[in-house]
């Protein structure tokens, strides 16, 4: 990992040298419970920062509980919140928005090869100051595919597929998809990740494709 963390960052900063393109570190660290046997509850910090790493995008607290309904399904809800600056001619502003989720996995295990599908969807509201800081709501499905193997050592590459829909939104139903490939390293109660994610916007022209580098650290206990 000591050699494959520069090696990423120096590929990700050549990426954006075209228009279009931004390159982002996207960083997180939490803690996992199990509260039972089959429920879990999660607490996430996200720090990302954007723009070619000039400027932070957003940071966001986040809290989650998940069930094991059955061997092959668990169901989750949580909340995030999300503040982001916003920068100005006259000054910079913190935008605030306040996302609830809910949502089902189904996981299916082929040693050691593990495959997901998670179905979420997103229920987003704020005052963006851009619009006056009048009340904006965003509703958003959220569909992934993935796959883990699970190597000696507590090394465990991943690669998983994402697409994003927008409900209600002029721009359209497609809203985005993403596609990552990254690798977790577990050390008893510790997991450590690394990522390089790429997110294309399919709705808004205007937006940039994003290359983005992601670290992780969680605890479990």
């Amino acid at each position: 990992m000591k050699t494959t963390l520069p090696m990423l960052l120096t590929l990700a900063l050549a990426l954006p040298a075209a228009a279009g393109q931004d390159f982002q570190l996207w960083s997180e660290a939490g803690i996992r419970a199990r509260l039972a046997k089959k429920w879990r509850v999660e607490f996430n910090g996200h720090l990302r920062l954007e723009k070619n790493l000039t400027a932070v995008d957003s940071l966001m607290p986040e809290l989650a509980v998940s069930w094991r309904a059955a061997k092959f399904l668990r169901l989750e809800a949580g909340f995030r919140a999300i503040a982001e600056p916003i920068e100005s001619l006259e000054d910079t502003y913190l935008e605030s928005w306040y996302r609830f989720f809910a949502g089902a996995q189904l996981q299916h295990r082929l040693k050691p090869v593990t495959l997901k599908a998670r179905l979420r969807l997103e229920e987003e509201f704020g005052w963006p100051w851009s619009q006056g800081e009048a009340l904006t709501r965003k509703h958003t499905v959220r569909n992934l595919l993935g796959a883990k193997i699970r190597l000696s050592g507590g090394f465990a590459p991943n690669l998983s597929a994402e697409l994003f829909l927008r409900i209600d939104d002029p721009d359209g139903a497609l809203h985005k998809w993403r596609a990552t490939a990254g690798l977790d390293w577990e050390l008893g109660r510790h997991t450590l990740s690394l990522f390089y994610r790429i997110e294309d916007p399919l709705g808004d022209t205007e937006d940039p494709t994003r290359h983005i580098l992601g670290t992780g650290y969680h605890y479990s206990f």
